[in-house]
């Protein structure tokens, strides 16, 4: 069997498990391995077909943990979609309490020492399971 057939059947195996994981890291190594069956094809050496996996499959990697940093965390949208959010005070004291929000009892703070907890207060940042309210 020529060696090409053998990187791309890889390369199949690869992006077939990947679709069953759903990390994007064996779709890069499935795209190296394609990418190294057509060094092979167009008659490169083993060391070449090898060098062309292994920088391909190295760059695809940097690239996608790049992405992944600067992509938003599921957990911080849940939280932005909270900012800006009215809620009312069940027990209030001191510029700490306790407000029902989406069916729980949450830990709040003030945000600043003027809020007024008399009246609904707006959800300004979250912080752990505390929200900080403001007005």
């Amino acid at each position: 069997m020529q060696s090409y057939v053998v990187w791309w059947i890889l390369a199949a195996v690869l992006v077939g498990v990947e679709l069953t994981s759903g990390t994007f890291y064996l779709l890069v190594y499935g795209l190296a391995a394609a990418a190294a069956g057509v060094a092979a094809w167009l008659g490169a050496g083993m060391v070449a077909q090898l060098l062309t996996a292994g920088v391909i499959a190295a760059l695809g990697t940097l690239a996608l943990r790049h992405w992944k940093r600067t992509t938003a965390h599921p957990e911080s949208t849940v939280q932005d979609m909270d900012i800006g959010q009215v809620v009312q005070v069940e027990a209030w004291q001191a510029g700490r309490g306790q407000v029902k929000y989406r069916g729980a009892l949450w830990d709040a703070e003030a945000a600043s020492a003027d809020v007024d907890s008399t009246r609904p207060l707006v959800i300004r940042a979250v912080r752990g399971n505390t929200l900080v309210l403001g007005n």
